[in-house]
């Protein structure tokens, strides 16, 4: 099977993601169509999958993508990302799409208005022809409220395999809290500072990361940011952490608490609707809330065994493995349902305005 993965922000745990989904499927022939965020890389692609790189305008890039998806003859064209899904418009019927959402953008912190035009324009979108490859129970909820009876499967995130850290760090004198991410409003780290500030010099606080979307308030409070760290020290960095608090203000399902629970770090998530499907401890919905939990992990050897327990199951159940079968199936699942269509460039030849070449 030929397979062409369409991404608008190749950065950060999308970036993680694809390289996962080509690594764990190399019974197929894979070629990516990105455009890069500098800075923010963090799996090398595999060498035997084919990456064509573009830089320019978001514009632009659907262009090139849509170009090179109609004259690839791709058996299935995986579209990563709500922006990337814009292609769903302009791709005509003879191409089997995948979409892979990685969190909607209507669950994104925009005002209202913003939202509700972001799932109009995914209600519409979602009615062509297509299959929905989501990463948990909240973005399948969410694709069968947009289209009743949607093609669709679970593919749930895994860590990414990484040979094994050799690393006994020393305890520092006050426990370590970290998160992971790129600094930016997804992330929330406006909130991570708060709840630094409020439990105050009981604990340091790291984040691993870069961005100017509220840097200045992890600054404020006190708060260590590393910058991008390549994914070796990142996992020493987890193992050298007393806990993960997850602070993200909207998610899909993230790579950075599960590679936390990997390296034997616990999580503490804020209590958004996807990371309540997703089994981890929840610390509440406000700074107050989350700071009162950071400080009962370190002071209730009952709270944090169940703390830790949910972190070993969350391991436990999003494996490397499982997520390497699900994919399987699920791509299998699109060849069949999705059918046998003309090529996407015979499609395209049939369709006015349609770039070709």
């Amino acid at each position: 099977m030929r397979i062409v993965h369409v991404s608008e922000a190749f950065g950060g745990g999308l970036r993680s993601a694809i390289v996962n989904y080509v690594r764990a499927s190399p019974q197929h022939r894979h070629h990516l169509v990105v455009r890069t965020r500098v800075g923010h890389e963090t799996f090398e692609v595999p060498a035997a999958a084919t990456t064509t790189v573009f830089d320019g305008t978001l514009v632009g890039f659907l262009e090139a993508a849509r170009r090179e998806v109609l004259v690839g003859a791709y058996d299935v064209v995986h579209l990563h990302s709500s922006y990337a899904g814009l292609l769903r418009a302009v791709l005509p019927a003879g191409v089997r799409i995948v979409y892979s959402p990685h969190c909607y953008a209507m669950e994104a912190g925009h005002p209202w208005y913003k939202r509700s035009v972001y799932r109009s324009v995914e209600r519409a979108l979602a009615q062509r022809d297509q299959m929905l490859m989501a990463v948990s129970p909240r973005e399948i909820a969410i694709g069968h409220e947009l289209r009743f009876g949607m093609p669709s499967r679970e593919v749930p995130n895994s860590a990414t395999p990484l040979d094994v850290v050799d690393y006994r760090a020393e305890r520092a004198e006050v426990p370590t809290v970290v998160m992971l991410g790129r600094i930016a409003d997804q992330k929330d780290p406006r909130f991570f500072a708060e709840v630094a500030d409020l439990v105050g010099s009981r604990c340091a606080f790291l984040w691993i990361g870069e961005g100017a979307q509220g840097r200045m308030h992890l600054e404020r409070a006190g708060v260590q940011v590393t910058g991008w760290v390549d994914p070796a020290e990142v996992r020493r960095l987890m193992m050298s952490a007393d806990l993960y608090l997850h602070t993200a203000a909207w998610e899909g399902a993230p790579l950075s608490t599960l590679e936390a629970a990997e390296m034997g770090c616990p999580v503490i998530s804020r209590a958004i609707p996807s990371m309540v499907t997703l089994g981890y401890a929840l610390g509440g919905t406000t700074p107050v809330e989350m700071a009162v939990a950071v400080r009962r992990f370190f002071v209730d050897p009952d709270y944090q065994s169940r703390v830790r327990a949910a972190t070993g199951t969350v391991t436990g159940d999003y494996t490397f493995d499982l997520m390497a079968g699900r994919l399987s199936e699920a791509y299998d699942f699109a060849l069949r349902r999705l059918g046998s269509p003309r090529s996407a460039k015979s499609a395209a030849e049939h369709v006015p305005g349609m770039i070709t070449g």
